[in-house]
C-alpha cells in the first residue's frame, strides 16, 4: 500500500479514484477468486454444496483473483474516465511487492515446496506439509528472487517510458514465464497452473504490443 500510494503520486494519478473504489478493488477480486476456486474443485463442492459458504477455509484461486482484479480495474477506470493502463502499472508493480513477501511466507510455512535435489543450496524441511525428507529445491526463494529482479527492472523501465501499461504488462509477462518454468521444479507440479501462466503471458505480450503502439492507434482513430 505504501508503494502504491507513492506510485500514484509519482504518476500524478487521481488518488480519490482509488480511495472511493477501494472496497470494490478488494471485495470483487476475492469473490472472483472464490468462484474460480469452486470451479477448480467443482466435484468436491457438488458433493457438499454448503461448503461454498465456508469462506473461512481460505479457498481462493490466484488466477481468479488476477483475472477479476483486471476486469474490475478496467470497468471502474473506464467509468471514471481514468487511464486504465497507468493504473495497471500501479497495481501490478504493487502486487509484485506483495508477492515477494508472500513467497517468503511460503518458504517459512513449508508450502509450495520443490522437488528433491542434490544441489548445495537444497534445503530439508521438518514439517508435515512436505513428504520429502531429503533436501529439496527452495522454489519459494527462487520465485522471490525472480520477483525482486523483475520489480527492480520494472521500476527502471517506468522511468524510461512515458506510455502507461508498458511496465505492468512486461512485468506480468516475465513473471508468468518464470512461474511456468519454476513449476517444473515444484514437488506437486500442476498442468492447470502451467496452462494459466502461458495464457497470462500470451495476453500480457499482446497488451504490451498494444501499449507500445497506442499512440499510433489513437492517431488513426
Amino acid at each position: 500500500m505504501v508503494f502504491l500510494v507513492r506510485f500514484i503520486r509519482l504518476k500524478k494519478l487521481n488518488l480519490n479514484f482509488f480511495v472511493h473504489n477501494f472496497i470494490y478493488f478488494i471485495i470483487l477480486p476475492l469473490i472472483g477468486g472464490r468462484l474460480f476456486y469452486i470451479l477448480e474443485h467443482f466435484s468436491v463442492f457438488t458433493q457438499n454444496p454448503l461448503r461454498i459458504l465456508f469462506v473461512w477455509d481460505l479457498g481462493l484461486s490466484v488466477f481468479g483473483i488476477l483475472y477479476s482484479a483486471i476486469l474490475v480495474l478496467y470497468f471502474f477506470s473506464k467509468r471514471n474516465h481514468e487511464d486504465f493502463w497507468t493504473w495497471l502499472d500501479a497495481f501490478v508493480l504493487s502486487g509484485l511487492v506483495g508477492s515477494f513477501f508472500i513467497h517468503i511466507g511460503h518458504f517459512f510455512n513449508g508450502t509450495h515446496y520443490g522437488k528433491p535435489t542434490d544441489l548445495p543450496w537444497g534445503i530439508a524441511f521438518d514439517t508435515f506439509n512436505i513428504p520429502y525428507l531429503t533436501p529439496i529445491h527452495p522454489t519459494q526463494l527462487y520465485s522471490a528472487l525472480i520477483i525482486f529482479i523483475i520489480f527492480s527492472y520494472s521500476i527502471r523501465y517506468v522511468k524510461r517510458t512515458h506510455l502507461g501499461g508498458m511496465a505492468g504488462t512486461l512485468a506480468v509477462m516475465l513473471y508468468s514465464l518464470s512461474a511456468f518454468g519454476i513449476d517444473f521444479l515444484h514437488g506437486a507440479p500442476s498442468t492447470y497452473a502451467k496452462i494459466n501462466f502461458l495464457i497470462i503471458a500470451g495476453l500480457a505480450f499482446i497488451f504490451y504490443i498494444h501499449c507500445s503502439h497506442r499512440k499510433l492507434f489513437e492517431g488513426k482513430s
